[in-house]
């Protein structure tokens, strides 16, 4: 568990964050995540201003409202963080110059191909754990 990840928890129930336990949970849910969407707009303002500061400042407070978010679902973040990357781990896909990553399933049936022969496991979305120590970043360039 993340100590910093705690201590958000804690810091949210102090200050009642999250509404009242008798609300209806589709209210508390749709609240908080309202405060996610915000936080996530002030990241993309910091980068059009680019504020270093700000940027750095949004991005934690994003966390600090996904965290809550996920609190008040009552999951805890690191379990959606491990089950997210479980996912993503070994998912074959190319990255673009501008750093998106396609995922395989996305990709056009040439691309596909240039993923397959990079990342091995033809006509798969997954690489091999196995395979996963020789890859590159240059596995995932077009």
């Amino acid at each position: 568990m993340i100590k910093e990840f705690e201590d958000v928890r804690q810091w949210k129930k102090i200050r009642g964050i999250g509404g009242a336990e008798d609300a209806p949970m589709k209210d508390r849910l749709q609240s908080q995540y309202q405060r996610v969407m915000q936080e996530c707009i002030e990241i993309h303002e910091a980068i059009v201003l680019e504020d270093d500061e700000e940027f750095m400042d949004a991005i934690g407070d994003t966390i600090v409202t996904l965290i809550n978010l996920a609190d008040i679902k009552g999951v805890k973040a690191e379990d959606c963080l491990a089950q997210a990357f479980g996912v993503i781990d070994l998912r074959k896909g190319l990255t673009r110059p501008t750093g998106d990553f396609v995922r395989y399933a996305k990709l056009s049936f040439s691309d596909q191909e240039i993923c397959d022969n990079k990342q091995g496991n033809t006509a798969s979305e997954y690489f091999l754990e196995e395979d996963k120590s020789t890859l590159t970043p240059d596995c995932f360039k077009k």
